[in-house]
């Protein structure tokens, strides 16, 4: 099966990577590689997976050997990034797969990422390769944008858009990761708005026990002016753009608070914090986006409500759909962003029909 017509999914036995695999493989994309540093674990996905499907293996990868690395990616025509946390992966799989002659799609992945795969003219190599990469295919970065897009679509002319996105989940080591070093301005602003074509710092403050469609609970919400909420703006053309972080529980939004002020770096504390919220107030995600057509005043025109029990779920239908848009020649080559190449409408029915959440434009 080493040939060069697998499609690889590195980090494939986890949350995010199992999810992707799933849906590959029941989509019929394939041979599949389940690749990652445990062996054992990868061979027991694989051994799980329903009859009748492409052939699938597991393979031993360390993204840490490059030669381990560069024998993955030789052997596949696509790779799937599900390892993490992104902020040590950074662009190291994106360049071994171009290195080898592979497209690539990446779960996480967002501006840093970006800019290192094209500095110094490197986004020309990718197209002059004939090579694709996807950046930023999860639940967020990635369906945080794509759904607010469909909104938009739908609308005359947006002029301003309120998204509210988190909730309630067990934390992996890979995710506390990219949770806590998740900031800094190349990856936003907190409290901080879009607003007449520009950032706008101070604007806003913490929104204490709101009550929404897309959570079960009264949350707090936080304002954070992401890259990805910028890019949106930019693209959809609203005029004012306000974005909250949603935290269901207060034991990981004290923890993290913490965290950033004494600049620290382990993830333990994270990830029981994490648990200690889902003990407590039950495990559920969601996004929510509100949309005003024409006018800011009054309620707004159109909402998009998703609920969901697993984010990780929802990264690897996000991740999986890109892969599927790569392998069927649908994305140019070149490097981009899932939401600027995917056709939001598209996606939002899919994911309405995939199971991994409960979705309603209203």
């Amino acid at each position: 099966m080493r040939d060069k017509t697998a499609v690889g999914v590195l980090g494939g036995y986890g949350a995010v990577g199992g999810a992707v695999v799933r849906r590959l493989h029941r989509a019929g994309a394939g041979p599949l590689l389940v690749a990652g540093r445990d062996a054992d674990r990868a061979a027991a996905l694989v051994t799980g997976l329903p009859e009748g499907g492409p052939d699938a293996a597991a393979l031993a990868v360390d993204l840490t050997d490059p030669d381990s690395l560069d024998r993955f990616t030789a052997g596949c025509r696509l790779v799937v990034n599900c390892a993490g946390p992104s902020y040590r992966v950074l662009d190291l799989v994106a360049r071994a797969a171009l290195r080898n002659g592979a497209d690539y799609v990446d779960a996480a992945g967002d501006d840093p990422v970006r800019d290192l795969l094209s500095a110094g003219q490197g986004a020309e190599r990718w197209a002059a390769a004939g090579r694709v990469a996807v950046l930023s295919a999860g639940a967020l970065p990635g369906l945080s944008s794509l759904l607010p897009r469909a909104l938009a679509a739908r609308a005359t002319a947006a002029v301003a858009l309120d998204a509210y996105v988190g909730g309630v989940a067990p934390l992996t080591p890979a995710a506390a990761g990219d949770v806590l070093l998740g900031r800094g301005p190349e990856h936003g602003t907190p409290a901080a708005a879009w607003e007449e074509g520009r950032i706008r710092e101070r604007a806003l403050a913490p929104r204490r026990a709101e009550r929404l469609d897309a959570f079960p609970a009264p949350v707090d919400a936080f304002p954070f002016l992401s890259a990805e909420a910028v890019r949106l703006a930019r693209d959809t053309g609203v005029g004012r753009l306000r974005w909250y972080t949603v935290f269901g529980g207060g034991r990981l939004a004290e923890e993290l608070a913490m965290a950033w002020a004494l600049d620290g770096t382990g993830t333990a504390e994270l990830v029981a914090a994490a648990d200690e919220d889902v003990r407590r107030h039950g495990a559920w995600y969601g996004q929510e986006f509100h949309l005003w057509d024409g006018v800011e005043d009054g309620p707004p025109t159109a909402r998009l409500v998703l609920r969901a029990e697993d984010s990780y779920e929802l990264s690897g239908f996000l991740a999986a759909t890109a892969a599927l848009g790569v392998l069927h020649g649908a994305i140019a080559p070149g490097v981009r962003f899932a939401a600027e190449v995917l056709d939001p409408l598209r996606v939002t029915e899919d994911l309405a029909t995939d199971g991994a959440a409960e979705l309603r434009m209203l």
